[in-house]
């Protein structure tokens, strides 16, 4: 069996795919396949992948499948015995995913581990996070965990290797035997918080979940979905906020985040018309504007989030 599975949903993001793909290949020395799963894109992706690097099994779809089938589609022919999700806007710096499988394999109740995570100028980029509850995510929407950071939040600014509970999907390693156990991404949900689930799943199963301070990968973080419009992205995060909820808190939990979203969108709201009002890039905040006027009239119980 191979080692390691490298599967890398990609997106109209060539150039960012050939680099990810160029540091695999020159900086890793474990037995590794790799797998790309195009999500139809628009640019070269695939013609300029296939000829660069052939070694790399290139799985195009015909739509855009979103975060979760599209890796399942990756994981679905993986033969690795641990399996790593990797975003295309990465590059894996030499000893990396070396020390990471490492480590799984020396804890053996490790179901999933994430690596070192740098920003472009080679500050630590925080890859973890704590797992949403109703008060977590009122610290969010309302912006206020600057000020009111949970013991989870100001650790992940550390890079010191220790026990987590959600770990970011841009380098998500997972072992066969977890996979096994709690099945693949959730499908229902199109992007974000599908790793979030994936994890909390993982946890409730029984398996420990580990950051692993090593050399680490850059992540240029939010290449891909920055392409979509601003709003969508935003109300994509919404509807998958929601499902999180009704799946693992119940309709009460849901009810609760009516009230979060309607504080949350309403801060966000007068913080991007200020913003707006000051010429400060108005594309960019009357987008914004109409995503959290959504979001209002949702949590007010007018209307849902779909399209």
């Amino acid at each position: 069996m191979t080692t390691l599975s490298i599967i890398i949903v990609n997106w109209n993001t060539a150039d960012l795919l050939l680099a990810c793909l160029r540091s695999i290949v020159e900086h890793v020395t474990l037995d590794y396949e790799l797998i790309v799963v195009d999500n139809a894109s628009a640019d070269d992706s695939v013609a300029r992948a296939r000829v660069q690097f052939p070694q790399a099994r290139l799985l195009p779809q015909s739509e855009n499948l979103g975060f979760s089938r599209g890796n399942n589609a990756g994981l679905s022919i993986a033969q690795g015995e641990y399996l790593l999700l990797l975003n295309p806007d990465t590059e894996v710096c030499p000893g990396a995913l070396e020390a990471l499988v490492a480590f799984m394999e020396s804890h053996e109740q490790a179901g999933m581990a994430g690596p070192t995570l740098w920003n472009p100028d080679d500050s630590l980029q925080p890859s973890t996070a704590p797992l949403p509850t109703l008060w977590i995510e009122f610290l969010r929407q309302t912006m206020l965990f600057r000020l009111f950071p949970t013991g989870e939040m100001r650790a992940a600014r550390r890079n010191e290797t220790r026990r987590a509970v959600n770990i970011t999907g841009a380098a998500l390693c997972i072992r066969r035997a977890c996979l096994a156990q709690i099945g693949p991404l959730d499908e229902r949900i199109f992007m974000f918080y599908e790793d979030t689930d994936w994890c909390k799943r993982a946890g409730d199963a029984g398996w420990e979940l580990w950051f692993v301070a090593c050399p680490g990968i850059m992540h240029v973080k939010a290449a891909a979905s920055s392409r979509f419009a601003r709003a969508r992205t935003l109300l994509d995060s919404q509807r998958s906020t929601v499902y999180y909820f009704r799946k693992h808190e119940g309709e009460t939990a849901v009810c609760w985040l009516r009230l979060i979203t309607l504080c949350g969108a309403a801060v966000r709201g007068l913080r991007a018309l200020l913003n707006w009002l000051l010429g400060r890039n108005r594309v960019d905040q009357a987008a914004r504007l109409r995503a959290y006027g959504r979001m209002l009239v949702w949590a007010l119980g007018w209307s849902g989030l779909q399209d």
